[in-house]
């Protein structure tokens, strides 16, 4: 794949943004105290924020995890072939996705299953 080089710095810095973000992150996953001197709704839409904020912060490790994954694949020979039709998957997929297995039309073929 003549486009490796350009994939694999690619895959450098989204994992350096990933982890800057991930350790810029705070999270108070604590439950507010029932005797918080805060209104009701107050602390119901506190918590939910919480909620939400954790929700992203499991998201960002998981695309965290995939990037890792395929800078650790990127040698392989057949990494950037699609696993259904073994065509190569076009660039702009790979750096839109890069832990991508399946080309765009294998990809929508198996959603439609």
């Amino acid at each position: 794949m003549e486009h490796r080089e350009q994939l694999r710095q690619l895959l450098k810095d989204r994992i350096a943004e990933s982890k800057a973000s991930l350790e810029r992150e705070v999270v108070d996953a604590s439950a507010v105290a029932p005797d918080a001197a805060i209104g009701r709704l107050t602390r119901m839409e506190a918590m939910q924020a919480g909620h939400v904020t954790e929700a992203a912060r499991r998201q960002r490790q998981a695309e965290l995890v995939r990037l890792e994954s395929a800078l650790q694949q990127i040698d392989k020979e057949d990494f950037g072939m699609c696993r259904e039709c073994e065509e190569a998957i076009p660039l702009p997929r790979l750096i839109a996705r890069p832990g991508a297995r399946l080309c765009v039309a294998c990809a929508e073929a198996a959603e439609s299953r």
